[in-house]
């Protein structure tokens, strides 16, 4: 695990926002099993943790699809939910099942423990920004909900940007809003090693993969940091 001590001045902290600040996976766990009830999927089948798994299994799939270029938003959005229909013989409309979805996902915006202390740490020291990919309309939402805008600087959608991480063209747009040309100032924080930690080397800036489930690195490249917990980017940032 490389916590080694920052060598150069970082001035702009990038987040990813899912499972790096926010906890995702109980907010959609949450969406999921309430749009499963109200969509009256479970008179044809009773609700289980199984079905919520499947539901994982389609999800991330069509998203790596995604970052591949593979796909594109909207393709994933209905794609998901059709194949997941399909996969359980289900007899309901895609595109409403996803409406409703995003409407319940929205009324999310749990914290990972120590993100906000995390946060509130790095105000006085850095300018910080949310990363994220996702729906626009929940994903801000959740973000206003969660309380970490206090000391964010701004946030942007990949969704309102028209580019997702890992793609250059994401990069550019945050570059461009925040108005800072000197990539050696930003640092990226994240989960993912197919957007974020790749999204940073595409964009030529370090990166700290917040990996708390020690998983293997399998990009070209390692990035810049890699920590287990949230506390181990604080101690790189504050030189603690």
């Amino acid at each position: 695990m490389n916590e080694r001590k920052v060598m150069k001045k970082y001035e702009i902290i990038l987040f990813d926002a899912d499972n790096t600040l926010l906890d995702f996976d109980a907010d959609m766990d949450a969406a999921f099993e309430e749009t499963y009830y109200t969509a009256g999927l479970a008179a044809h089948k009773p609700y289980s943790k199984e079905l919520l798994q499947s539901y994982y299994a389609i999800n991330e799939s069509w998203w790596r699809k995604f970052e591949q270029g593979k796909c594109t938003k909207p393709e994933l959005y209905g794609g998901r939910f059709q194949e997941y229909i399909t996969l359980h013989g289900f007899s309901c409309d895609a595109g409403e099942l996803n409406e409703r979805y995003f409407i319940n996902l929205a009324k999310g915006g749990r914290l990972l423990p120590g993100a906000m202390e995390l946060v509130k740490s790095l105000a006085p020291h850095y300018r910080m920004y949310i990363v994220t990919n996702g729906n626009a309309s929940s994903q801000e939402q959740r973000l206003q909900r969660c309380g970490l805008m206090d000391y964010i600087t701004d946030f942007y959608v990949s969704e309102a940007v028209g580019a997702a991480k890992p793609d250059i063209r994401y990069f550019r747009h945050v570059f461009n809003q925040i108005d800072e040309p000197d990539k050696t100032k930003y640092l990226l924080a994240g989960d993912s090693l197919t957007s974020d930690i790749l999204g940073a080397q595409n964009a030529g800036i370090d990166s700290i993969w917040y990996n708390p489930g020690a998983l293997p690195n399998v990009l070209l490249k390692s990035a810049t940091y890699e920590v287990r917990n949230l506390d181990g980017i604080k101690k790189i940032l504050l030189k603690t």
